[in-house]
């Protein structure tokens, strides 16, 4: 498969809009305020960025080379292999519900 790097569309906007909202939701959070808004959405960054080490890991573990992670990812390869790459020092490690990290 041929990926392009990542894109931000109608379809993304409206992808975390519904999660700001369902979020919001959920900790019974008003969106009227800017602050609380700030909040939600660094958390979803963060929450998303939990979620890349696993399907990285195993991407590689299915013979997905450090060229196409980067390019999916929208980096280098070598940024890729450091943030991702569980032998590298530097490797993001946090999984998805890791509540230590």
């Amino acid at each position: 498969m041929n990926l392009h790097p990542p894109r931000t569309d109608a379809d993304t906007f409206d992808a975390i809009d519904d999660a700001l909202a369902a979020l919001a939701e959920r900790r019974k959070l008003w969106l009227g305020d800017q602050l609380i808004m700030i909040h939600l959405l660094a958390s979803l960054i963060d929450q998303a960025q939990r979620c890349l080490p696993e399907p990285i890991v195993t991407a590689r573990m299915n013979g997905v080379s450090w060229d196409q992670i980067a390019t999916a990812l929208g980096t280098s390869p070598a940024e890729a292999y450091l943030r991702y790459d569980p032998e590298a020092p530097t490797a993001d490690g946090r999984w998805p519900l890791d509540p230590d990290n």
